[in-house]
């Protein structure tokens, strides 16, 4: 989290924006909660990934044994 408030922080800076504090925390927990839910959607496309090969696996191995 304090590296999200220093990263907004930097870049507000840039910008010469007067900002209050509770604005830069408000943008830096929505940046976290955004990355959050990029993960989560990665993690699922992972996970399907790998069930998807996991069965064409399995399905290739029990037709070679057959």
């Amino acid at each position: 989290m304090v590296n999200e408030v220093n990263r907004i922080e930097d870049q507000q800076a840039n910008q010469s924006s007067n900002m209050s504090k509770l604005t830069i925390l408000m943008l830096a927990a929505l940046n976290i909660a955004n990355e959050n839910l990029e993960l989560k959607r990665n993690h699922s496309k992972l996970l399907h990934d790998v069930t998807d090969r996991t069965a064409n696996l399995i399905h290739t191995l029990e037709n070679s044994v057959q």
